[in-house]
């Protein structure tokens, strides 16, 4: 099993004012080292995030579009570039406040397989700070929402990849994040899901939230906002 590690949240204040972006990024690179070799996974990506915004990120495999979505979430530090995430300046070393962000990240592999669907939505929001009372309600509302209640009692191994699709996106809807950040959050997912999952979407950028994901689905592209198309970057001098 592998999953995802959170360190337990600290306060939040709030988001950014009204007239802020939630997220931007401006000339943002990542290279990695690959023995005596460098890579640029991510070259000079600028873009914007506003409440109520919905931001498509396209392009092949190897563009770069999980490692945006990463560093915006604070799991990777960008090479180069300037990155503020609600308010704070990630690429100065500051922390997102997660409490604020719903993540979806490589699903198969961000579950703990034993526990329930149940469970493991109240363990990721005991991790990002919800309150007892408040965590109830929104796991049993996000599980309905999901159209995965008759599933909740079920361990995370026995769940088919669409059945986890809609899990990683109802743990991403907890606490109704001011950001939400999601990689392919409607792959696998049958057409029933798909549609659930897109009304779940519209309501929090209809309450003012602000939406950025990576898709290779031309109708979940159109529906965005705007549409960022990334190439994979040139190879980066040794």
């Amino acid at each position: 099993m592998v999953a995802q590690v959170i360190e337990p949240e600290q306060e939040y204040t709030g988001a950014p004012p009204p007239a802020a972006p939630l997220v931007r990024l401006d000339g943002v690179t990542r290279t990695f080292r690959r023995g005596r070799s460098t890579f640029r996974a991510l070259e000079d990506l600028s873009l914007v995030v506003s409440r109520g915004g919905a931001v498509g990120l396209a392009g092949p495999n190897g563009a770069g579009k999980s490692t945006a979505l990463r560093i915006i979430a604070g799991l990777l530090a960008p090479t180069a570039g300037r990155v503020v995430v609600l308010g704070r300046e990630i690429s100065r070393g500051a922390r997102p406040p997660r409490r604020a962000m719903g993540v979806a990240l490589n699903f198969e592999r961000s579950f703990y397989w034993r526990l329930t669907a149940r469970r493991n939505l109240l363990f990721t929001g005991r991790l990002v700070g919800l309150p007892g009372p408040r965590l109830a309600r929104d796991v049993e509302a996000a599980l309905d929402e999901m159209g995965l209640a008759r599933w909740s009692g079920s361990p995370a191994r026995k769940l088919s990849r669409g059945a986890l699709a809609r899990l990683s996106l109802a743990r991403a809807l907890l606490g109704d994040p001011d950001l939400l950040i999601l990689d392919e959050p409607l792959v696998s997912v049958d057409s029933a899901g798909r549609g659930r999952g897109m009304d779940a979407l519209r309501r929090r950028l209809d309450h003012g939230a602000g939406l950025i994901l990576a898709t290779h689905d031309p109708a979940v592209a159109e529906w965005c906002d705007r549409v960022v198309t990334l190439s994979p970057p040139a190879p980066a001098p040794c």
